[in-house]
């Protein structure tokens, strides 16, 4: 061996025993782990490699998560999401000049039925759809009360924390896609955003179905909106009410899976030979019996709680929407 290898020899020994003798501090350790659910050997590599500077090894972490997750998903990027959740977000709240309310629908998907149970991918879904009711400015003139939210564009904007969960300091900053992408390396699947969208005007309410309260396998959103009185003039025991009206109807969205709003929107050709009665109550959502009193139709039943509460021009659903997980989806 040459004096030049033998020299570079040592230099690396010595240099590798050094960087050995770093031992990750304890405390530090343990408080890594709790704020970031990172694993044990990952938190003690971000300690070690930043000679247990905290704030650096939050910096490596993220980093690392970042570098992994995005190899991750170049090799899975191919495979089909076929599997995930529909995901609802809703606010309401007095304003100065009347009562707002907001609510908003996103798909997640993901591969297997399995990784959409993971408490990791749940919480990713709601953050997004947390993200979308807060974040997206509606741009409704003339369109309809629920307008679809740009992928392209939701995916820059940056993750916002859920109101259930707390967010790791890892989270801070990341945009919805660098935190799909993370997830990614996290689960080991491919994770899409496929769909948004988010009402931008009337009372609105959302459901959802084979889930929790705002996670399942299929969603819905109702819109309701008075007849003959903006919601700046209705009364706040009013607003309420129609909002727990609006539920029901997401409800009916859900369970009865209308095509239509009324009967005018549906063509000849979709009634496939079927009377005008059968088609309306089968397909439009107005026309088909409330599933809790199947006396009255939808209509009906909307304008009944307006007309108990208040409104004695009563009020009307304008829109809906019902998504069920990777409908459309070849698997």
């Amino acid at each position: 061996m040459t004096a030049m290898n033998f020299a570079r020899t040592i230099t690396r020994t010595f240099g590798a025993r050094c960087y050995t003798t770093v031992k990750p501090d304890i405390k530090l350790l343990k408080q890594l782990r709790q704020e970031t659910e990172i694993s044990m050997s990952k938190a003690k590599e971000a300690l070690i490699k930043t000679n247990n500077n905290y704030s650096e090894a939050l910096a490596w972490l993220l980093k690392d998560a970042q570098i992994s997750g995005a190899k991750k998903a170049q090799k899975v990027a191919d495979r089909t999401a076929g599997e995930g959740l529909i995901t609802t977000a809703s606010v309401e709240v007095p304003v100065e000049n009347g009562f707002k309310s907001k609510s908003a629908i996103i798909e997640l998907n993901c591969e297997t039925d399995f990784v959409s149970k993971n408490d990791v991918f749940k919480n990713l879904a709601s953050r997004i759809a947390a993200t979308s009711l807060l974040m997206h400015e509606t741009q409704n003139v003339v369109g309809r009360p629920i307008e679809p939210i740009p992928i392209e564009d939701f995916l820059k904007a940056p993750l916002m924390p859920h109101s259930k969960t707390e967010s790791s300091p890892l989270d801070i900053g990341n945009t919805v896609q660098e935190s799909i992408v993370e997830a990614i390396g996290k689960l080991g699947e491919n994770i899409t955003l496929r769909r948004a969208a988010i009402t931008a005007s009337g009372i609105s309410a959302c459901y959802v179905h084979g889930g929790d309260a705002s996670n399942g396998k299929i969603g819905g959103v109702a819109v309701i909106q008075p007849k003959k009185v903006t919601l700046a003039e209705l009364e706040e025991k009013t607003a309420a009410a129609l909002l727990k009206t609006a539920r029901q109807v997401a409800r009916q969205v859900v369970g009865f899976n209308p095509k239509y709003l009324n009967s005018e929107d549906a063509a000849e050709a979709d009634r496939q030979g079927m009377s005008s009665e059968e088609f309306d109550e089968a397909h439009v959502l107005t026309k088909q019996k409330y599933m809790l009193k199947p006396d009255l139709t939808i209509a009906e039943f909307v304008d009944q709680e307006a007309a108990a509460n208040g409104l004695k021009d009563g009020a009307e659903v304008v829109d809906f929407i019902r998504w069920e997980v990777a409908e459309g989806v070849e698997k």
